[in-house]
């Protein structure tokens, strides 16, 4: 097992600011109650979510925006300043009169804790208001359990929240986990015992934590929050239809449809890991023992280091691969194109059904593979679309190993902050 702390841009802050009345500020703000108030909460929803979008923006601009008169962004943003989640960035001269005071929201403003965890790591995370990750700790193993990742995940979330200032502790609004759903199942490829298998599926991750961690606690499908991830802080911004994959010992993904995750009847959309594929060329890949091939079976860190052991290379953790190389590089280029032949299948099958504009890659990999599977993909996809599809761009995730936690970290935030007409009902 190995374990990492990994500290960046820590907030260890002297500033004599009355952040006790600010935070009761950012309570009323957040949590008024009546049918007006309501929708007073849903337009500062609104503003921080185009203050997110925008990076920066006038109060002239908030209001043409956001569709609301010029005296009502005033009031709301005034508002948010002191409650400290927006704050001036200065002012900018735009043609003739007055130079306009410019807005932005505030790092310090909220802070939120993300959690990943997978089949063989754990990654937690502290995340400010403005998607900037300040610290994080990762944990690797070789079969997951409960009982350790709530340790684990215990000490995290007291470690992180003691590396604020306690003046801003309090402005964490919660704990993301992004959990793969079927913890218990694959349990031949992982030789998970029935034992270790029962207890997963024994086990409610957001019950359990909720009992030892005193912040709200959000549950997300792992794949899917990194998908989140991608759509906030990565190729959202001129992408608003698109299927995510994420390769990480298995291979899960995201449909985002609209600008918004498309969770699905079950919170599974996405549920790459099972889906049928044409059968492999390899010999490496064991026989399909059922009708089809299925993708984790071919697409996966397990695949890949089922491959490379197969071809006499030693591996147990994707960090040991670039110390393989040259000498695994033939291996490595048959895992490719096999992987990416599976890849096209899923891509232009989701493409023909959805009428996507994107295929978003990302995983647990070494940034030079991902971007090699991008560019051997869009020459498949380029070469095989057939008549009555339009051909989807390939595109390379932007965040990374990390897009996991990074998602689970934006769940709260996105709870508390983001637009949602349910906010503008009573009591709710």
């Amino acid at each position: 097992m190995v374990d990492l702390i990994i500290h960046s841009g820590l907030i260890k802050s002297n500033e004599n600011c009355c952040l006790n009345a600010q935070m009761a500020d950012l309570g009323f703000l957040m949590s008024k109650g009546s049918n007006s108030s309501g929708l007073r909460r849903y337009n500062e929803r609104v503003l921080i979510s185009s203050l997110r979008g925008l990076g920066m923006a006038s109060k002239f601009e908030l209001a043409k925006l956001a569709n609301l008169t010029p005296q009502a962004v005033t009031r709301i943003i005034d508002d948010l300043e002191q409650a400290g989640l927006v704050e001036q960035r200065g002012k900018i001269q735009r043609g003739l009169g007055q130079p306009s005071t410019m807005y932005a929201l505030n790092p310090k403003g909220a802070y939120s804790i993300g959690v990943n965890a997978g089949r063989n790591d754990i990654q937690i995370l502290l995340m400010d208001f403005c998607g900037t990750v300040l610290s994080k700790v990762a944990h690797e193993f070789t079969l997951p359990d409960p009982d350790f990742l709530v340790e684990k995940v215990v000490q995290g979330v007291s470690y992180l929240r003691s590396s604020l200032s306690p003046e801003y502790q309090p402005r964490i609004v919660g704990v993301g986990l992004a959990i793969p759903w079927f913890m218990g199942a694959w349990q031949q490829e992982l030789n998970m015992s029935d034992e270790l298998s029962q207890r997963w599926n024994n086990f409610n991750p957001r019950e359990t934590l909720a009992t030892k961690i005193e912040l709200p606690i959000y549950v997300e499908n792992d794949c899917s929050a990194a998908a989140v991830a991608e759509l906030k802080l990565g190729c959202g911004a001129r992408v608003d239809n698109f299927l995510y994959m994420f390769i990480g010992t298995f291979i899960g993904g995201g449909v985002v449809l609209h600008g918004e995750l498309e969770s699905g009847v079950h919170g599974n959309a996405g549920a790459l890991a099972s889906m049928p594929v044409t059968q492999s060329r390899l010999e490496t890949v064991p026989p399909v023992s059922g009708p089809f091939e299925t993708l984790a079976n071919r697409v996966s860190i397990y695949a890949l280091r089922r491959h490379l052991n197969a071809r006499g290379f030693s591996i147990t953790n994707i960090s040991q691969l670039p110390s393989l190389l040259p000498a695994a590089q033939a291996a490595l280029d048959e895992w490719i194109d096999d992987a990416v032949d599976a890849f096209a299948f899923v891509a232009l099958s989701a493409t023909g059904i959805l009428d996507l504009e994107a295929i978003v890659l990302d995983g647990n990999l070494p940034r030079d593979l991902v971007q090699t599977l991008v560019e051997k993909l869009t020459e498949k996809i380029n070469q095989f679309t057939p008549v009555g599809v339009h051909k989807p761009e390939v595109i390379v995730g932007s965040i990374g190993p990390d897009a996991r936690a990074m998602g689970g970290a934006i769940l709260p935030l996105y709870a508390h902050f983001s637009p949602d007409k349910s906010v503008m009902l009573t009591n709710n």
